[in-house]
This record gives structure tokens, sequence and C-alpha cells, in this order.
């Protein structure tokens, strides 16, 4: 019975950790950029972070590049991977700017 206890707070915890870094990029990226959004987040090990942006300008190596420098803090504990998840799952847009008019 101790050990499901247990396990549940572990799992709670790391929970939380991850959320609480989530936003704590959010925030990061924010301040960058306010149009930049935070897509996705990966933890493919103990020391790697994965993450994925979307821009209503689009994603290029420069954004990328800007990105990772902007997160330079991060890089003391995670190898830092920033990368786009594709025109496929961009965020839809919502501004009047970017919607196609009927012809």
């Amino acid at each position: 019975m101790y050990g499901e206890v247990g396990l549940a707070h572990f799992f709670y915890a790391r929970s939380r950790f991850v959320t609480d870094l989530q936003q704590s990029i959010q925030e990061q990226l924010a301040e960058l950029d306010s149009e930049l959004d935070l897509v996705a987040m990966e933890r493919p090990g103990n020391e790697s972070l994965r993450i994925f942006i979307d821009h209503p300008g689009g994603v290029d190596l420069a954004l990328c590049e800007r990105v990772t420098k902007h997160l330079g803090g991060l890089l003391v504990d995670y190898s830092l991977e920033v990368s786009s998840p594709g025109p496929k799952y961009r965020r839809s847009s919502t501004s009047s700017e970017n919607k196609e008019s009927p012809q």
C-alpha cells in the first residue's frame, strides 16, 4: 500500500514539475515574441528537452536559433532541441489579416 502512495506522489511531483517547466518556457517565449506559442514539450531523457513552437508567420531555422539562444538558461540542465511540428499541425489563425477572402 505504501508503494502505491509513494508512486502516486512521484507521478504528481513529476507532472507538477513538467507543468511548471512548460509555463516557464511559454513565459520566456512571450518575452521574446508575444506571438510565439509552445505547442508541445517532450523529455526524451532526463537531460534532454525537445520543444515545438509555432508562430503566425511560420517557423524557420532563424526563429528556432533565436528561441534556443533566448532559452539558453535551460542549457545548463538539458540538451535543448527547438523545432516546429510542421504546417499540418499549425494553430488556426483568428486574425482577420491572415484569413483568405473568397474570390
